[in-house]
């Protein structure tokens, strides 16, 4: 069932706070849980992607090289390697670099200092420390709460990546790399580092259950759960999800489908709906397609014909191809 966090995983996630604002900077929610957000590096556009979590500022290769050669980058900005050598003996391009000026709304941060990851699969990525130096951010109702006391704002540059850094951009390539195994292992080196943050706990969850690690998954996400759930919709939907999928490998049928419930439940919380009006909506998720036919899977299991075929047909309009072809073939409308 791993093949279903293919569809999404970038180390994304969010959650809201209360806010306290001068600054209000529309956001546009993605499926995934993180956000799209128009900014200016250095003077010219690039597709920026925001999430709270991030613990720095990213951009790939190809925005870089674009951005290096076309002279929005100078040779001065540069202030690290240009290649970084993980902790597993491998190397990934993760030089560290500044960026002059990140204008976002009205908020212009300057000398932000960035890395840049091989394999990242969006143009930039920013957190909420991108703005700690302006004090409270928070999201309310998809916007960007900024306390900007002042419009402009001066920030340290990096000249160097620590072990433990160098660790969290290791995984990060791992992952966008689909190298689940290196993923774990550099997780489980940070481990010994210290305690792991919110986010790294909910990747290395991802990766045990990507990796059929049943039984960790399930003693992780329950402690995960029970100490963070409410703080990410998005984590909470793939915390569930991974417990439905390593019950689902134990045979605990029932189990398995509470959990999918609940992670389709979240679903419908995280984009303010019910699953009545995500049934009868034309969008299409292929993320959600893929918990709906496992639960669709799970009700026949169960004997519950009814449920299996409500949730089949569901899975289908979501674009699932499986469930497409299960439909198709018992000529269920969907």
């Amino acid at each position: 069932m791993h093949h279903k966090f293919l569809l999404f995983f970038v180390g994304v996630l969010f959650y809201t706070i209360g806010a306290r604002a001068q600054t209000v900077i529309p956001l546009q929610r993605e499926s995934d849980g993180k956000y799209q957000v128009d900014a200016k590096v250095n003077g010219v556009g690039v597709r920026t992607y925001y999430t709270e979590e991030s613990w720095f500022a990213s951009m790939s290769s190809t925005t870089y090289l674009f951005l290096y050669e076309n002279g929005y980058i100078a040779d001065a900005d540069v202030k690290g390697m240009t290649v970084v050598k993980m902790p597993t003996g491998k190397t990934t391009k993760a030089g560290s670099f500044v960026i002059r000026s990140l204008r976002i709304g009205n908020v212009i941060v300057k000398n932000l200092p960035a890395f840049v990851i091989a394999k990242q699969s969006v143009p930039l990525l920013i957190g909420s420390s991108t703005f700690d130096c302006f004090g409270e951010v928070s999201i309310v109702d998809d916007k960007l709460y900024v306390n900007d006391a002042e419009e402009v704002v001066e920030t340290s540059a990096v000249s160097s990546i620590s072990h433990s850094d160098s660790l969290r951009v290791a995984i990060q390539a791992h992952l966008d790399a689909s190298e689940y195994v290196e993923a774990a292992s550099d997780i489980e080196e940070l481990m010994e580092e210290g305690p792991l943050s919110m986010y790294n706990e909910y990747q290395y969850i991802v990766v045990l259950n990507i990796l059929g690690r049943s039984d960790e998954t399930i003693g992780h996400a329950e402690k995960w759960l029970s100490e963070h759930a409410g703080k990410s919709l998005t984590c909470d939907y793939w915390m569930y999800d991974a417990l439905g999928d390593s019950y689902a490998v134990k045979k605990d049928t029932a189990k398995a489908i509470e959990c999918y419930e609940r992670a389709v439940d979240t679903y419908c919380l995280m984009f303010k709906t019910t699953e009545k009006e995500l049934r009868k909506s034309p969008s299409r998720d292929e993320t959600l397609g893929v918990t709906l036919f496992d639960l669709s899977r799970l009700y026949a299991t169960a004997g519950n014909h009814k449920k299996a075929i409500y949730y089949a047909s569901f899975a289908a309009k979501c674009g699932n191809p499986g469930a497409k072809e299960f439909c198709d073939k018992f000529k269920i409308k969907y």
